[in-house]
């Protein structure tokens, strides 16, 4: 008797996992996939339901809780037994580190875009909280002189080669968009952000980093980091054999630093359903291309070439218009 393979989370990863092996049980609690490249393009004026793609599902509910031990799933309105589970949950964010934190407005989806968009059009003065890919979008998406980035490092889009940050800055501050380096927050009132050398104006202050794993509540303890399941290079719990994770809800235990991206999503989610099936194949990350978007520029890497422009362009759409395709699949 085949073993039931349930595949908790419908985005990339887990999407990808259901296309490897469709006798997985594929859960989810909302009927349709957030393209989250799509969601910048809500900000920039595109119909609100652009970035919603439509998807099936073998079940649809949200998780409660997991009973490692049981095998159990425990979903709003019913209990689910497995053999083997995927944990594809994704990201959210955590600010709650800041004082003033409830001043503070979250982007890490589309309801929060659905909301900033409705806030942006009617603010003076708006402070983006990080400078990482979102931050460097959102602010493009924005692109005026009502957009201040505060990045507490001293460079934005730090990690990535020094190319993209000398990009991102140069076309960002034609735009208008002023950037603050070293500049870590230290407090948020409802018309200011403090810094711990400078205080901004703020009618809008956004924040745009800390993301954070999307793990449920579960019955047993397990070993975590930033929310994140820490698993071995099989992408397999440390502590539960049977249970593994994908995309943004795991982190390999000695891995280093892996970004979030489709393509680690996409790759991730596949490792993950070979090896619920039996095999043993070791993840290996490799985020070949990184295309970022400024207003409508596109620049990144594709292997170790720097492209811009229609290039880059096409690339990202590209990457967008496979997993319409693959969601078409299911």
């Amino acid at each position: 008797m085949a073993e039931r393979i349930i595949i908790l989370g419908g985005g990339i990863a887990g999407i990808s996992a259901k296309l490897r092996n469709r006798q997985g049980t594929l859960v989810d609690e909302n009927p349709y996939l957030t393209m989250a490249p799509r969601i910048i393009d809500v900000i920039s004026g595109q119909n609100p339901d652009y970035p919603l793609i439509p998807r099936p599902l073998d079940y649809t509910g949200s998780v409660k809780s997991i009973d490692f031990e049981n095998k159990k799933l425990h979903l709003h309105n019913k209990d689910i037994t497995y053999d083997k589970v995927i944990i594809a949950l994704g990201h959210s964010q955590d600010y709650s580190f800041i004082k003033g934190s409830k001043h503070i407005n979250g982007f890490s989806g589309y309801h929060d875009a659905l909301e900033l968009k409705n806030k942006i059009a009617h603010k003076k003065h708006i402070v983006i909280i990080g400078g990482g890919y979102l931050g460097v979008e959102l602010a493009g998406a924005i692109g005026s002189n009502r957009v201040t980035i505060l990045e507490a490092g001293t460079q934005i889009l730090a990690g990535l080669p020094g190319k993209f940050s000398e990009t991102a800055s140069e076309l960002l501050s034609s735009s208008g968009v002023s950037i603050e380096l070293e500049s870590p927050v230290v407090e948020v009132r409802k018309d200011m952000v403090i810094t711990s050398g400078k205080n901004y104006e703020s009618d809008l202050t956004v924040f745009a980093g800390g993301f954070t794993g999307n793990l449920p509540d579960t019955m047993q303890d397990i070993t975590v980091k930033n929310s994140r399941m820490v698993v071995n290079s099989y992408l397999q719990s440390v502590d539960y054999p049977d249970v593994y994770a994908a995309g943004d809800t795991m982190v390999i235990e000695n891995g280093g630093f892996i970004p979030m991206s489709a393509i680690i999503a996409r790759s991730s989610g596949i490792t993950a359903m070979e090896n619920a099936m039996g095999f043993k194949s070791r993840f290996k990350p490799n985020n070949f291309a990184n295309i970022i978007r400024v207003g409508k520029n596109y620049f990144g890497t594709v292997g170790n070439t720097f492209i811009h422009g229609i290039g880059a362009r096409i690339i990202k759409e590209a990457a967008v218009a496979l997993t319409v395709n693959q969601v078409k699949e299911l």
